[in-house]
């Protein structure tokens, strides 16, 4: 809720502004579909467009909360994808030098058979 504003993301109401405003966490992937429990799947929005939701499970939603996303968050999400771009290099390095040489080996047992 303190990410979103404490307002609903879809209608933009908050509670403070409106007395009738109740609202919701909602998970943008179900819950009961495997949806975590983690910021990343997680919106705000009023009783009425909680309720509202058809179908319940709308991959658009991801687009509202990722606008809200802070420099801070940015940062470390940077961060985090050259860290993975790192990891990744280093494991396609060493998975192709072994694949290399398995590569080299089936070769030169081809060209023997030939």
């Amino acid at each position: 809720m303190q990410r979103d504003d404490f307002r609903c993301r879809v209608c933009g109401r908050r509670a403070a502004d409106y007395v009738d405003v109740e609202l919701h966490i909602h998970h943008i992937r179900l819950w009961a579909q495997g949806g975590l429990t983690q910021d990343e799947n997680l919106i705000t929005l009023c009783h009425t467009c909680h309720k509202g939701l058809d179908p319940h499970y709308n991959p658009k939603l991801f687009d509202l909360i990722s606008s809200t996303r802070t420099e801070n968050n940015s940062e470390q999400s940077s961060e985090q994808y050259w860290q993975g771009v790192q990891q990744y290099h280093k494991a396609m390095t060493k998975m192709l030098s072994g694949g290399i040489s398995v590569v080299n080996k089936k070769s030169k047992k081809r060209k023997k058979a030939k």
